[in-house]
């Protein structure tokens, strides 16, 4: 047992040593990484700076340079710049009294001005598209035959319903008449460019999903496209005149149509009338 006791003894004796020796190894470690990273640290500021000086640098020369065109492109001779024509010859270079000039003012712009240009702009960019697409439209049609679309039973796209054989609910047949267009009570055009905001009625939800097509006066249109949903109850809120016993005027898509809701023919139509 003394035997066992004695070995521990020595063997921790002997290892006290290594562990102190082993200490300060670790420090130095510490210590040189902790002046490693001061160092980046150093470095990298110093690099930063380095940056911020070209870009001053830099801006400052930018500026000479502009200075510099300026100057040629604008020389002045005797303080009278080339490009200006000179007096005539016996007449002498009267130079004008600036002592009692006063310079203007900062022009005022009322936020209220600001908008009205804006939406007057927005306005004549909206009419000119409008415009633009209506010619499109009209030389489109002048160029191209409409075939007439396939009669069918079934509902499918660029076709009609089949005519009704039955003879109208009302005895008295109303014939349609185009030439409300030249009466200035029904100048839609103008009563749209002052009210813009009746004729932006936001999305159109087409029954049978099949796109936009476009509707001559003659074709049929499918019931769906005709119900009371797309009814435009009060025709006069848009200048336009009120239809007569057994037509409607609807809504397909941004075009206003008047439908002969016995048959569904189109009897009139106006082409990009919504926006």
């Amino acid at each position: 047992m003394r035997k066992v006791l004695i070995s521990l003894l020595l063997a921790s004796a002997a290892a006290t040593p290594a562990l102190a020796a082993d200490q300060p190894d670790r420090r130095s470690d510490r210590d040189e990484a902790r002046a490693e990273r001061q160092q980046a640290r150093e470095d990298r500021q110093e690099t930063r700076s380095e940056q911020r000086q070209e870009r001053s640098d830099a801006r400052v020369e930018r500026q000479q340079n502009r200075v510099e065109r300026q100057s040629v492109a604008r020389p002045q001779v005797n303080g009278v710049r080339p490009d200006r024509p000179t007096p005539p010859q016996g007449v002498a270079n009267v130079q004008r009294d600036t002592s009692n000039y006063v310079a203007p003012g900062p022009r005022i712009v009322r936020p209220s001005t600001i908008e009205q240009r804006r939406d007057a702009r927005i306005d004549r960019r909206q009419e000119r598209i409008a415009d633009r697409r209506d010619r499109t439209e009209e030389l489109r049609e002048s160029r191209v035959r409409t075939r007439a679309p396939v009669v069918s039973n079934v509902p499918r796209p660029g076709t009609q319903p089949p005519l009704r054989t039955e003879h109208r609910r009302s005895h008295s047949d109303h014939h349609w008449n185009g030439d409300w267009r030249h009466d200035h009570r029904y100048d839609w055009s103008n009563w749209r460019h002052h009210h813009r905001s009746l004729f932006r009625l936001g999305f159109y939800f087409d029954p049978f999903g099949w796109g936009y097509q476009r509707y001559s006066i003659g074709w049929r249109m499918w019931p769906s496209y005709y119900s009371n949903r797309y009814w435009l109850s009060d025709p006069w809120q848009y200048r336009l005149p009120y239809a007569p016993a057994g037509y409607q005027w609807i809504r397909y898509y941004n075009d206003a149509v008047l439908v002969d809701t016995w048959t569904g023919e189109v009897v009139d139509v106006i082409y990009n009338f919504f926006w």
